[in-house]
């Protein structure tokens, strides 16, 4: 005998004296009226998935944009005008998904750039102006990640707390990524750490050590080029002594005594370059000069090689170090232009040489106290991004929609991927919120109690609890999991339920896998805006897999009254009646009887709840078509 399905498993006799029967029952219940499901991603047809839902009997829908392969930039700008009519007609409270881009830029080869973040941030508010397309009320939530294919550190339980065992970090000069874990290494120093292990590198003390070796390295090799130069020089500086001050004209090549107090030539010394060649067997002038000149060459890759590295040590070194940096520029700035004109020192590669050799020194004591941070933790260099991309979205949209602009709603992405955690998710809420508060403030005159307000009401989280369950993959348990439920808490505006069973995002209906559903939800009760949360059911693989919809096993998983009022039966206690509540025993009220007969409500569209099959979508209320 072969299975099709599983719904009719007979679990036992039901009972209305048993109100928790079921084996899909979570523990939770829920009213239908909260509950809604969201459009397919894989086609632009979301007027065809928002009638679908309709007919389901769903109070919530979610509008899906995620632009798999660009679908969504095939919808007609007209059916979100369509959905919108649909939705309000209906009752039913849309949501938007948003593209799954990153939002700080990055793609699968590294960080993009600046020019690749822009043009997510585009993406990502095009999909804000459909948004407000479907519904201009202000109260319409839109769904992005947080990020999208940036890898997060490797966290793990530890004895004392979580522990990191791995971390990722982007080369700011190259935006490529490199993974850093922790190490155990063994030094002569430390005699006592041969014994076992060795002394443990965590991943920050791992990333130290490579910022410090890199710029070790740059220091080292701009010391090799001011000695080489040095090397060069030899004995010319004596050879050439009565040249000490002078300079030679570049232009007429004529060498001149010259007073640099004054400013002024003082008298015309003999010409090198006319020396007999008697006069420069004894004297080498000619020869030290040459030598001068050929040290010169190498001190020119000493200031390519300086300015590389005070960039990056004003680039990636801290505000303090900053401060200094500017010093040592100045100073240097006045010396080196003394050595810029028409007439030159004869001994310009020996100050060159001098005054490189004091710049360097400098430098090297200005980041002796932490070394220039050109690797960095990918997370945190990516939030900064992320949270001007989020800030952004809320600024710009304001701009257009003013206080009727949609409610961006930030998700936590499965665990693995970049600030999937909540303490995550809370930062880069509360930095979006900072940015677009002192916009509201300095720009629009908004006084800061009420840019405050306006930030907390358009800037939120989506709490999906199907990444969030992936933590288990790595030991974490139901325990660790309502805990960062609590963190987040009073940032969530709207809530992604699904099931898995940790390693994967298998997206099964709420019931099916081990996602401690009920404690997260009675966790967020506490925030004391649960209500408002609008709770989507993602379960794409289960229809994909199974050809069916979730939506009746959503109603039992939540324990639904099968009437208005909150009270039994349940779907959770039919779910298993006769095949299931909703498979019944064939057409009740057949279609072609209504025709001939009519019957109220049954002779209107299935649009609006009747019996009578519309024209394939191509009217919401037509039956036969025009043409």
């Amino acid at each position: 005998m072969e299975y099709t399905g599983y719904e009719s498993f007979y679990e036992g006799g039901v009972s209305s004296l048993k109100p928790d029967f079921g084996d899909y029952f979570s523990g939770y219940r829920m009213n239908a009226s909260q509950l809604g499901f969201p459009g397919s991603a894989q086609t632009a047809n979301q007027l065809g998935e928002t009638i679908n839902a309709i007919r389901q009997g769903v109070k919530a829908f979610e509008v899906t944009l995620a632009d798999i392969q660009d679908v969504s930039q095939t919808i007609p700008k007209q059916h979100f005008k369509e959905m919108r009519a649909l939705m309000k007609l209906t009752g039913v409270k849309p949501s938007v998904h948003g593209p799954i881009v990153d939002a700080a830029g990055f793609t699968e080869r590294g960080w993009g750039g600046e020019i690749t973040r822009e043009d997510n941030e585009r993406r990502m508010f095009d999909a804000i102006e459909k948004a407000q397309e479907i519904d201009s009320s202000g109260k319409i939530p839109i769904v992005f990640h947080t990020s999208n294919g940036i890898p997060e550190a490797e966290y793990v339980p530890g004895k004392e707390g979580v522990e990191t065992n791995k971390i990722f970090a982007i080369n700011q000069e190259t935006n490529q990524l490199a993974p850093i874990e922790k190490e155990y290494k063994y030094y002569p120093r430390k005699p006592e750490s041969l014994k076992g292990k060795g002394e443990l590198f965590d991943v920050k003390k791992q990333l130290e050590s490579i910022n410090n070796t890199e710029w070790e390295n740059k220091l080292t090799d701009l010391a090799t080029f001011n000695k080489h130069a040095d090397e060069v020089i030899g004995a010319a500086p004596v050879i050439l002594k009565e040249y000490e001050n002078a300079v030679i004209d570049k232009k007429t090549k004529k060498f001149y005594d010259f007073d640099f107090k004054e400013g002024k030539e003082k008298k015309e010394l003999p010409s090198i370059f006319n020396m007999g060649s008697e006069e420069e067997k004894t004297y080498g002038k000619k020869e030290a000069y040459k030598k001068m000149m050929d040290a010169d060459i190498f001190l020119e890759n000493v200031r390519l090689n300086f300015n590389n590295a005070f960039h990056k040590a004003y680039k990636y070194g801290s505000p303090e170090q900053k401060e200094e940096l500017k010093e040592l520029s100045e100073k240097y700035s006045e010396k080196i232009k003394g050595l810029e004109g028409s007439k030159i020192p004869v001994f310009a590669p020996l100050i060159k040489r001098q005054i490189f050799d004091e710049a360097i020194t400098r430098l090297q004591n200005i980041t002796a106290r932490g070394s220039p941070k050109v690797f960095e933790e990918v997370e945190e260099f990516a939030m900064d991004k992320a949270v001007d991309t989020f800030g952004n979205l809320a600024i710009n949209s304001y701009d257009k929609f003013q206080d009727k602009a949609p409610i961006i709603v930030v998700e936590n992405p499965p665990h693995g991927m970049a600030f999937s955690r909540a303490e995550d998710l809370k930062k880069i809420i509360e930095y979006s919120r900072e940015k677009f508060k002192n916009y509201l403030i300095e720009n629009k005159g908004i006084k800061k109690k009420e840019a405050e307000k306006l930030a907390e009401e358009k800037i939120g989280a989506t709490w999906d609890v199907g990444h969030l369950n992936m933590m288990k993959k790595k030991g974490f348990t139901d325990k660790d999991i309502i805990e960062e439920t609590r963190k987040i808490r009073p940032y969530v505006r709207h809530i992604h339920l699904t099931d898995n069973f940790g390693f994967s995002d298998s997206h099964l209906p709420p019931g099916m896998g081990n996602v401690p559903i009920k404690a997260i939800l009675e966790e967020l009760e506490k925030s004391g805006r649960f209500k408002e949360m609008r709770k989507i059911v993602e379960a794409p693989n289960f229809v994909q897999h199974f050809k069916k919809s979730p939506h009746p096993w959503t109603l039992s998983a939540f324990g639904s009254p099968i009437y208005g009022m909150k009270v039994g039966p349940y779907w959770n206690q039919v779910q298993d009646v006769v095949g299931s509540y909703f498979g019944g025993y064939g057409t009740i009220n057949p279609q072609q009887h209504h025709s001939l007969y009519g019957a109220g409500f049954t002779a209107l569209p299935a649009e609006l709840g009747g019996a009578m099959p519309g024209s394939q979508g191509q009217s919401r209320f037509g039956g036969t078509p025009m043409a």
